[in-house]
């Protein structure tokens, strides 16, 4: 079996992305076209906010992203995570910011392990769809399963 360095774990990680940016750009751009022959046409099924596509990815444990910018969640509700994730993913667009770090905790100190983590993963998936590319479960050195990496759209 040969051994696969971490730079080429990158570059197939990254050629993945832009080849979904790149479909999901075509489908916008076949959208727009439909649109644009005439009112009533509605193509929910290939336009990329009706989203059908996972999400969430599994990453290389030795994945090593530069962070742009991070957003410590402990001891919040589920309320006050949802106002910070939406005012945390509006600044981190608005200065150009790409990958983020979104630290929930593994819910060690509460009677339901993982509500907060679970909420935020749920959140990503439907809300936040607007704002990401992609989120996954961070490697261990980043907070493994007490964080979410998350990609952000150009």
């Amino acid at each position: 079996m040969k051994h696969i360095s971490d730079e080429e774990w990158r570059d197939v990680f990254l050629a993945q992305e832009r080849r979904r940016e790149r479909e999901e750009k075509e489908l916008f751009e076949k959208s727009l076209k439909k649109m644009e022959q005439g009112p009533g046409i509605c193509v929910p099924s290939d336009f990329p906010s009706g989203r059908s596509k996972i999400l969430q990815r599994t990453i290389h444990k030795s994945f090593d992203p530069e962070i742009d910018a991070e957003l410590d969640l402990h001891l919040k509700t589920k309320e006050e995570s949802a106002s910070l994730l939406i005012g945390f993913f509006r600044q981190a667009a608005g200065v150009g910011d790409r990958t983020v770090l979104v630290i929930t905790g593994k819910g060690h100190h509460s009677e339901k392990k993982g509500v907060l983590r679970e909420f935020v993963r749920r959140w990503l998936n439907n809300e936040g769809a607007k704002w990401i590319l992609w989120f996954a479960e961070a490697p261990k050195k980043l907070g493994g399963s007490g964080a979410w990496l998350i990609r952000l759209k150009s």
